[in-house]
């Protein structure tokens, strides 16, 4: 990495321990430049330690609730205020280890691509066969390089295109990257993915719970994200995330009702033998549907490299999904009609 100094890293976390400390090791070694950490109430002695290797520290006051796009919005006012002669940013996840050789790689990318706001590399699983949650957030990570819509958590952006959309939205609880990417793409700029290596992730995933409540904070973005971006439509693509939001309510909710109300009508009501079979047939198609949620959910991770077994896995998991999905959806409206804040949803503690 050249002197110039030109990027600046902003690390977010709270309470991610040994991870944390891999994180910032990965960083020291390959990058000069103004390393800044974000702690959001963290308890674990994540600040002390960030002091005593000479990361500059930012602290979020506890008065409002801790979001991953409030810190990182937090990151970048602070480089923009200390470093203004850093003209990029690479996040990163507290939990991730960025790769060797990944910031000069983006950084000149970046310079000989004008058009290109931000850029991201492939993400991958510290253990992915330590659980079979860590797998399919492993496979979740897998994408062909392109042009893309979106970066995940770890990338780099340009700061000055960032601070005139006003960076993250600070509300929102997860899905925020994915958002920016809308409202940065529609000023005709382009994001892209390469192919190269970016981070290593450490999901420590060990329980259905754990992934349970990941999913239902998924749906809560869709559901969020839907709504925030319902009046601003991009030529071309559609409303934001209203495909999303409709199918985790039509899966997880719609569908399982009616094949309840199949099943009492089986059970409750004596019906001539046609109508039964009308209703068998009905039930039949109804789990066909969750069939081919399976299926195409496989074949899009089968070119990237995947075993069959793996890949109906990912696919199984991905229709099993659209219930917590659908949770997360009803959570965001019912807190929008109380009037209540969301917080954030922790699926992992330590």
């Amino acid at each position: 990495m050249s002197d110039n100094h030109q990027v600046a890293v902003v690390v977010i976390g709270r309470n991610e321990g040994d991870r944390l400390k891999r994180c910032f090791a990965s960083l020291q070694a390959q990058h000069s430049g103004p390393i800044v950490y974000v702690d959001s109430g963290s308890s674990d002695g994540s600040v002390a330690y960030a002091r005593q290797i000479e990361v500059q520290v930012v602290e979020l006051a506890m008065d409002q609730p801790f979001t991953m796009a409030r810190a990182r919005n937090a990151g970048l006012m602070y480089v923009s205020d200390q470093h203004p002669d850093c003209n990029l940013v690479q996040f990163v996840d507290g939990d991730c280890e960025v790769a060797p050789g990944w910031l000069t790689m983006a950084r000149d990318y970046l310079e000989q691509h004008p058009q290109v706001v931000a850029v991201c590399g492939n993400r991958v699983e510290r253990f992915p066969d330590a659980s079979v949650y860590n797998q399919l957030i492993d496979m979740e990570w897998q994408a062909l390089a392109g042009e893309v819509e979106a970066c995940g958590g770890d990338a780099m952006y340009r700061t000055d295109p960032l601070l005139m959309v006003d960076g993250f939205n600070n509300c929102m609880i997860a899905g925020e990257e994915a958002e920016l990417g809308r409202r940065l793409t529609a000023t005709g700029l382009s994001i892209m993915r390469l192919d190269e290596p970016m981070t290593t992730h450490d999901a420590n995933m060990q329980k259905l719970s754990q992934w349970w409540l990941r999913s239902i904070r998924c749906g809560h973005a869709y559901a969020q994200g839907y709504d925030l971006q319902r009046h601003n439509r991009v030529a071309g693509r559609g409303l934001y995330r209203r495909r999303q939001v409709l199918s985790s309510l039509f899966y997880g909710i719609a569908l399982p009702v009616l094949f309840l109300v199949f099943g009492a009508m089986l059970i409750t009501i004596s019906l001539p033998a046609a109508s039964n079979i009308f209703v068998y047939s009905a039930m039949l198609f109804l789990l066909s549907l969750y069939v081919r949620v399976v299926q195409k959910s496989a074949c899009a991770k089968m070119p990237l490299g995947n075993s069959v077994k793996q890949c109906f896995l990912y696919g199984y998991f991905v229709a099993l999904a659209k219930f917590p999905e659908a949770q997360g959806v009803l959570k965001y409206y019912k807190n929008k009609v109380f009037g209540k804040t969301a917080k954030i949803i922790e699926y992992r503690h330590g």
